[in-house]
């Protein structure tokens, strides 16, 4: 075989069992054994049914590919695919230059960005690096992208707010590069938006789809007393070099703005009145003496469930809810595997988004003009925002798959309507204690 007709096997390999797999299992409504846990009992149209707890069988199927060889589970064969057996990987100079400010592989938010890239170098056959920028440095964000420049990346990949500085001073100065900014798009350094350049492209998120889904389904679990803890940043470049700026990201916003109307949705529905949030901005995404100390005494006051929004903070959550006997909801990826304290979490598929998107720019020789200074948002109507189904647990007890999937097609079909807006806090009956 040839090494296209095998780079072939290989991108098909991802598109089957990434994008249509997880697409597929979202879409459905039924007895789904490759989701998570099958529902006992299937919701007729129009129905949101909730019963028994669902026998648990993960997902058994095998499947042979094109060489006949047997493809066994999901995450088996995403291993597999991240084994680099062709060598795309390079240390430095990779034709996809990805940055990050973190770990690559923090088993989070960076990983999920880093997958993406690996996923779409490995199955085109494209070489790909990493640049580490020190999140205590705020200079290193465009000396890392300079860097990946004069290295010669054709386009690089970066993730977060802090990016979005450099982008907007860079994009100009390397024009033979091409930006994939994620989760933000080009700002100056007072914070103000700047226009798009057209050797860059913007992929942000639907996140409060995700974060209503989640509330929602955590207040149908039988949950009435939950909490927020959202990250912060406090030292933005440029700010008061007395007072600092406290710069709350807009996808942790609209994670936690989503989070209170399908909190609100469920208690709505359900006709409960005694459904109370506290809701609390950390300075900080990481772990944090603060964050541990807010959320132990809120475990300790009656609070049953924290989403814990923002990087590594929600290592410290956990901490007070294994000592408190508490649950916590994570965010971006499925972070059910750290801790059966997680009952689930609000994710955003980023790594499906970032390899759609660089599909589409080689596939164009560059930004076509539908993606050149463009903003492209993901959400549920993309497969994009959601909480965990496919090889996971699900550790709903009074909840089937199936009343999960029927709120899903809702919002997909816009029965139901979350509000993307971040300007102030949704207006919601609920009872929530802003600290």
């Amino acid at each position: 075989m040839t090494e296209c007709g095998k780079r072939r096997i290989i991108m098909n390999r991802i598109k089957s069992v990434t994008a249509n797999m997880i697409l597929l299992c979202l879409l459905m409504l039924g007895a789904l054994t490759a989701c998570g846990t099958p529902a006992s009992e299937t919701a007729a149209p129009g129905e949101t049914a909730v019963g028994e707890p669902a026998e648990e069988t993960g997902m058994q199927g095998q499947d042979a590919d094109e060489d006949g060889d047997e493809m066994t589970t999901w995450r088996e064969a995403v291993d597999k695919m991240f084994e680099d057996p062709y060598g795309d990987y390079s240390e430095t100079g990779g034709e996809i230059a990805l940055l990050t400010d973190g770990n690559v592989e923090d088993g989070a938010y960076n990983e999920a960005v880093y997958n993406g890239v690996r996923m779409y170098a490995l199955g085109a056959g494209v070489s790909y690096s990493y640049y580490n920028a020190d999140p205590e440095d705020s200079e290193s964000y465009g000396e890392q992208m300079e860097r990946a420049a004069q290295d010669g990346a054709g386009i690089i990949v970066c993730a977060g707010y802090r990016f979005g500085e450099a982008v907007s001073r860079l994009a100009g100065v390397y024009p033979q590069t091409s930006f994939l900014l994620v989760d933000a798009v080009p700002h100056n350094a007072a914070d103000e938006e700047e226009p798009i350049a057209e050797n860059v492209h913007c992929i942000l998120f639907h996140e409060e789809q995700a974060g209503y889904l989640a509330g929602y389904m955590a207040v149908w679990e039988g949950y009435r007393n939950l909490g927020f803890i959202g990250g912060a940043f406090i030292d933005v470049p440029h700010a008061d070099p007395v007072m600092g700026y406290r710069k709350e990201e807009p996808p942790v916003l609209r994670y936690g703005y989503g989070y209170l109307q399908g909190i609100n949705a469920a208690a709505k529905d359900l006709s409960l009145t005694d459904v109370t949030v506290n809701y609390w901005y950390a300075d900080s995404f990481s772990a944090d003496i603060a964050v541990r100390e807010k959320a132990a005494s809120w475990y300790e006051n009656g609070t049953q469930i924290i989403f814990a929004c923002g990087g590594g903070l929600y290592e410290s959550v956990l901490e007070a809810a294994e000592a408190q006997d508490g649950l916590m909801i994570g965010v971006d990826v499925d972070q059910s595997r750290v801790s059966d304290r997680i009952l689930t979490s609000a994710v955003k598929n980023i790594g499906t988004a970032v390899t759609d998107a660089l599909d589409e720019y080689y596939a164009a020789g560059g930004w076509s003009e539908e993606d050149a200074g463009q903003v492209k948002r993901y959400g549920v109507e993309e497969g994009c925002a959601a909480i965990p189904v496919v090889d996971t647990e699900w550790r709903f007890k009074e909840i089937p798959v199936t009343h999960f999937f029927e709120i899903y097609k809702q919002i997909k079909r816009g029965d139901r309507t979350v509000s993307d807006a971040i300007d102030a806090p949704p207006q919601v009956a609920i009872m929530v204690n802003y600290e």
